[in-house]
């Protein structure tokens, strides 16, 4: 599905993955969605916007542990530089009346609409956040494996080849 939904976004916008993931342009795109809506938007929407950067940002640091042009990386920059700043923007345009009290969409009103829409972007930040710390948890439960065969308890002492004195 998810190959299928890039393969669309790189058709439709001609988007460049050749270019690389830089976790500073998403940090930056963070920043300024953020300075953007800031006294804009009711306080629950600010306060999803701000959970979504805070989970993509503690991502960053390990992104370079992701292939480059995987899909979790494509995710992370797509929803900092377009699906999230898109959400934003369509909910600013509209008056801030008809945005909290006009129902549009199954008796929900646009803030309601967009606050389902930031749930669904933080839901797949935190699969990708998952994906990334899983990486790691395995490297550290690999390790241990490893320890545990090379210097592990088990019956008997067991020798240092090191420590051996031949």
């Amino acid at each position: 599905m998810i190959d299928r939904v890039r393969r669309y976004l790189v058709r439709r916008r001609k988007i460049d993955l050749s270019s690389g993931f830089d976790p500073n342009d998403v940090k930056q795109a963070l920043d300024t969605q953020v300075r953007l809506i800031t006294g804009k938007v009711p306080p629950e929407v600010m306060a999803k916007v701000l959970k979504i950067r805070q989970i993509i940002l503690g991502i960053l640091p390990r992104s370079g542990n992701l292939p480059p042009g995987s899909p979790q990386l494509f995710i992370i920059e797509r929803t900092a530089t377009d699906y999230l700043p898109t959400s934003l923007q369509a909910y600013l345009n509209l008056p801030r009346a008809y945005a909290t009290r006009h129902p549009v969409q199954d008796g929900k009103t646009p803030k309601e609409v967009l606050l389902d829409q930031l749930a669904l972007l933080e839901t797949k930040m935190n699969e990708v956040a998952d994906d990334v710390h899983r990486n790691d948890s395995d490297r550290l439960l690999a390790h241990g494996r490893f320890l545990e065969e090379r210097f592990g308890r088990g019956p008997g002492p067991r020798s240092d080849p090191a420590r051996t004195i031949g």
